[in-house]
C-alpha cells in the first residue's frame, strides 16, 4: 500500500495534520500507538477541565446561600 504523506503520532497537531492531508486529497496514514487525540484529549487536559467544572458548579451549589440560593441535600455522586 503507497500513501502520500505518513504521519506519527495521533496527537492533537498530528491527528489535525491528518484532517488536513485528507482534505486536499493526499492519501494518509496516521500511526498512533494509543488513542488517537493523545494524552491531552484523553487522559489530560480535557477531561481535567471536565472535573474542574464539576467541581466548580457543586461548590456553587454548596455556597449557593452566598448568592441568594437555598437548596437542601447537595450531593455529588458521580461524573
Amino acid at each position: 500500500m503507497q500513501f502520500d504523506l505518513v504521519i506519527i503520532g495521533g496527537g492533537p497537531a498530528g491527528y489535525h495534520a491528518a484532517a488536513l492531508a485528507g482534505r486536499a486529497g493526499l492519501k494518509t496514514l496516521l500511526v498512533e500507538k494509543r488513542f488517537v487525540g493523545g494524552v491531552c484529549l484523553n487522559e489530560g487536559c480535557v477531561p481535567s477541565k471536565t472535573l474542574l467544572h464539576s467541581a466548580k458548579i457543586f461548590d456553587y451549589a454548596l455556597r449557593g446561600m452566598d448568592y441568594g440560593v437555598k437548596a437542601e441535600q447537595i450531593s455529588f455522586d458521580h461524573l
